[in-house]
């Protein structure tokens, strides 16, 4: 007999197996489908945004630098080709060169040097929080490989739970009275 116990465990494991194959192939679509529709996707790896962008974040960009505000949170390519996602403060030009102030949401003060607007990559349309960690993990081998090994586990568990449910299911009992002639083995009359 099943105890309830094992058949909440079951449900448990293949919910915990179902929500792991959906954040990895959402995870690895969202890599490919939303770059090759032309938004850039960026992995925040510092707290210079949080709370607002936290490190793990995944920010898609909308492209360019076309229309970019005081207010708005872009992502700029500096020279020595270093990626950083901060606060538009507010808009500058030096001789007729349009350039943009940024600040971290995060830091007490302004970035220490104006960023030349056509560095910004694009600016933040949509942030999701945490799934930069899967999306990282899963550009590595050894990400990849612990996320098979997870899903085998819970495979292995849950193949391990059904075979012990077969080996501890009893028969059901057998009525072994003999019949008496005219009646069932219920006691109820036999047609003749």
């Amino acid at each position: 007999m099943v105890t309830r116990a094992r058949r909440i465990t079951r449900a448990m494991l293949g919910l915990v197996l179902l929500a792991l194959l959906i954040a990895v192939v959402a995870a690895a679509g969202f890599a490919r489908l939303v770059p090759a529709m032309g938004h850039p996707v960026l992995i925040i790896r510092s707290g210079s945004m949080a709370p607002t962008i936290p490190i793990g974040a995944v920010v898609v960009l909308s492209p360019g630098p076309g229309g970019v505000q005081p207010g708005d949170v872009v992502a700029m390519r500096l020279d020595n080709g270093a990626v950083f996602t901060h606060r538009v403060t507010r808009l500058a030009s030096l001789l007729g060169v349009p350039y943009i102030e940024t600040k971290g949401d995060a830091n007490p003060e302004i970035d220490p040097a104006l960023t030349p607007l056509d560095h910004v990559i694009g600016r933040v349309a949509v942030s999701l929080p945490i799934v930069g960690y899967l999306m990282a993990g899963l550009s590595t081998p050894t990400g990849i490989a612990s996320a098979l090994l997870a899903a085998i586990a819970l495979l292995a568990a849950l193949w391990f739970l059904d075979e012990d449910d077969e080996l501890t299911t009893e028969p059901e009992p057998v009525d072994t009275t003999p019949a008496r002639p005219g009646r069932s083995r219920h006691g109820s009359a036999v047609a003749g």
